[in-house]
This record gives C-alpha cells, sequence and structure tokens, in this order.
C-alpha cells in the first residue's frame, strides 16, 4: 500500500512538473487595420500578428484599393516603433494591382509599443497620381 502512494505521488509530481514547465503559447491572430482616402481613390490595410509572452510577431500584410485604378498602384508599409523620435524598424514596398497580400516575419519586443504607417500612391490617368498615407493603432 505504501509502495502504491509513493508511486502516485511521484506521478502526481511529474504531471505539476510538467503543467508549469509548459512555455506560453502564442496568442489567436490578431490584426491592426486602418484606411486613407484621397479623393475618389482609396485603401484599406490589414496587418496580420500574434503576441507571444514576449513578442508581438508579425506574419502578413494585405491591401484593398478602391476607385478606378491601373495595374501599377504602389504600397509601402513602416512598421514603427513608437518612442521618442518614432523610428522604422522594418518596411516593406510593393508594386502591383488593386488587392494583394504578403507573408512577412516581423518581431518586435513586446514591452515596445508598435503601429504601422503607411502609404499608397494610386496609378491613375491624372497627370500626377494622388496618394494617401495613415497609420493604425499602436499595440
Amino acid at each position: 500500500m505504501k509502495i502504491l502512494r509513493n508511486v502516485a505521488v511521484v506521478a502526481a509530481m511529474g504531471l505539476a512538473t510538467s503543467i508549469t514547465a509548459t512555455p506560453a503559447m502564442a496568442s489567436a491572430d490578431q490584426y491592426l487595420i486602418a484606411r486613407c482616402k484621397s479623393g475618389n481613390f482609396g485603401i484599406e490595410i490589414s496587418a496580420r500578428y500574434r503576441t507571444t509572452g514576449t513578442q508581438h510577431l508579425f506574419n502578413q500584410l494585405s491591401w484593398r484599393i478602391a476607385g478606378n485604378v491601373g495595374s501599377k498602384n504602389t504600397v509601402r508599409f513602416y512598421f514603427m516603433q513608437d518612442a521618442q523620435p518614432d523610428f522604422v524598424f522594418k518596411a516593406f514596398n510593393y508594386t502591383g494591382g488593386k488587392t494583394g497580400s504578403r507573408n512577412i516575419w516581423v518581431a518586435r519586443p513586446k514591452p515596445h509599443k508598435v503601429f504601422v504607417r503607411f502609404g499608397a500612391r494610386f496609378d491613375t490617368s491624372a497627370s500626377s497620381d494622388p496618394g494617401c498615407t495613415y497609420q493604425t493603432r499602436g499595440i
């Protein structure tokens, strides 16, 4: 009987150790979403990320352009750290049609407040292509 009790105690201790040693898992997907507009043209962007116990991990950028535009629109994304002054720690530049999505890998320590600043230059038939810039909320 005493042997069975000792086995049960050791097993319970092993279970408790395995529970406390489990690493922190990442949260579900979250999104930073923002829009900007210039006249009849606009863009909506989305930056997908997960937050772990120690980092913000961005893994996808996507965008959708509204308006009668051509196939050479330019979209720029700047990953910014909110500081005095703010600074860019990663940038992406894409040229193409009205919609797009790119898988990326950008990590930043969780204590740093991060946001995404973006800009678009719309390919139009006008003599100069309109554009707009804006930024997401910070995390």
